[in-house]
């Protein structure tokens, strides 16, 4: 058995002996910590500046608009520096139908009207028709139809607007005239909205796309599996599910159509008389009497007249005061479409 002082002696030295040499340990390199250079950080605060300055550049533009269209139409309602002519009342301007000025008449009523008779029938044709054809793309069309659709609506995107006018006059209204109106005038409401719709089925078509495409699988087998046919599917669970998005289409199908002014101004005949045009036919049957009538809208009254009028004039003015009614009804479209954008993803 060994002694205590041998198990003492081939003990280990204590690790606080100070004459115990502690082994030789090689010291790990530190990584080294992230530290932006003065050239990074300068960098950094160019970039921020930038963004901001852009940001600040598109409200900046966007209240120029609205502040320079406001100063300008003002003039039309209220006595101005610069005004050469007299001043209207709101009533004279929104509720007449009487537009001549060289007689001083200036009401508007036919314009904003003419605005929204195109545009609500340019959307009851568009936004069935792009629907539909968004679930055929979405659900029932065959791969290579799929993609060949696609690319299909990305060109008539594309297409100018002044093409479509072009086509409208050149082809559909002497179409028009002769095979239903017996060489009658065609110009109205009903090509500007068939010439209008064909520009926003598009937008509505590749939004409606998005929403069906977007839907989760399970809505449609669910339904089938609880024996439903393929149709009662689409209409019933796959159509409501996807309304927020549809009703998102229709709303910025109607932003691209109220603003538009060249294709309408070449085919829906430019008579800010159309209203008392349409009282005093009698040829005509009432429905066709309005989709036959020429008219003309906000849009269209701006291109024409706009160039040919002197600054400061009641008639300048109060074309400036049309835009920014033009503006503001956009602007009210735009914020709708947000709003319906808010309640889907809520």
């Amino acid at each position: 058995m060994p002694d205590a002082s041998d198990t003492l002696l081939d003990a280990p030295p204590c690790a606080s002996d100070p004459t115990r040499e502690s082994p030789v340990v090689e010291s790990l390199p530190k990584e080294p910590a992230f530290r932006h250079s003065r050239l990074q950080r300068l960098a950094d605060r160019w970039s921020h500046l930038l963004f901001l300055t852009c940001g600040l550049l598109v409200v900046a533009l966007i209240g120029g608009i609205l502040y320079f269209l406001a100063a300008r139409g003002a003039g039309a309602f209220l006595p101005l520096a610069g005004n050469t002519d007299k001043v209207l009342t709101l009533k004279e301007v929104f509720l007449s139908a009487d537009w001549d000025p060289n007689s001083g008449k200036f009401g508007i009523l036919p314009f904003i009207a003419g605005s929204l008779s195109v545009t609500g029938l340019a959307l009851l044709l568009a936004a069935p028709t792009g629907i539909l054809t968004g679930v055929f793309i979405a659900k029932l069309a065959p791969g290579w139809m799929k993609t060949l659709m696609r690319q299909v609506m990305d060109l008539l995107v594309g297409i100018p607007s002044v093409v479509y006018g072009i086509f409208g006059l050149m082809v559909v209204l002497p179409w028009v005239s002769g095979k239903w109106l017996s060489d009658s005038p065609a110009a109205g409401f009903a090509v500007s909205a068939a010439i209008l719709a064909v520009m926003i089925v598009p937008t509505i078509v590749s939004l409606s796309t998005d929403a069906f495409e977007s839907l989760p699988l399970a809505l449609e087998e669910g339904s089938q599996a609880l024996g439903s046919t393929r149709w009662q599917a689409i209409w019933h669970v796959l159509i409501p599910a996807a309304r927020p998005r549809l009703l998102t289409a229709t709303v910025l199908g109607l932003g691209r159509a109220i603003g538009e002014a060249m294709a309408i101004q070449m085919v829906i005949g430019n008579n800010p008389q159309w209203i008392a045009l349409m009282r005093g036919a009698t040829d005509q049957t009432p429905v066709l009497r309005f989709l036959f009538t020429p008219a003309a809208t906000l849009t269209t009254e701006l291109v024409q007249e706009l160039p040919n009028t002197a600054a400061g004039s009641t008639w300048n003015n109060l074309l400036f005061a049309m835009g920014l009614l033009l503006y503001l009804m956009t602007m009210g479209i735009i914020l709708a479409t947000r709003r319906l954008g808010r309640q889907r993803n809520a």
